[in-house]
């Protein structure tokens, strides 16, 4: 029961940490180039990784953010900004899968590795693509919806 309630304390420290993330990244790192080094992050994944439904949720929300922040409405931004790290985590998780799972194909078909855990790599990155990824579409709205409702609520 200990073990229980020291883990159940740290829950909200990582929520905490989750947020300072988000807004870090929609208040510093999304303005970056003027928004040009998050652009060529994703061009790059679709490259990489393809154009996917979740790509596109990930550039829209992007682009959604990029309007509120240039148009001084830096509270709806931050209002999106805890379900815009998760898609954009999301997104480039998948991303990164995509690439080491390439990368096991090409040893699998040489015939060097171990085959049993190039096929494992395959399969998660399976896996991620068919069953984490389009959690994406769900959190665009999430993301881009402002911060009218949240400022509406009294606490």
């Amino acid at each position: 029961m200990a073990q229980h309630w020291r883990d159940s304390r740290i829950a909200p420290i990582y929520e905490g940490t989750n947020g300072v993330q988000a807004i870090d990244l929609v208040s510093r790192k999304l303005p970056l180039g003027g928004g040009a080094v998050l652009d060529g992050l994703l061009a790059q994944v679709e490259i990489d990784a393809g154009d996917t439904p979740a790509l596109a949720a990930v550039r829209r929300a992007t682009a959604t953010m990029h309007r509120a922040l240039a148009d001084g409405r830096v509270n709806d931004a931050l209002g999106g900004a805890t379900p815009y790290l998760r898609t954009l985590g999301v997104v480039l998780g998948d991303w990164f899968l995509q690439r080491g799972a390439a990368a096991a194909q090409c040893l699998l078909a040489a015939g060097d590795g171990n085959a049993v855990y190039l096929k494992e790599r395959i399969a998660v990155a399976d896996f991620y693509r068919r069953r984490l990824l389009p959690t994406v579409i769900g959190l665009e709205s999430a993301a881009t919806t402002g911060c009218a409702d949240l400022l509406a609520m009294r606490f």
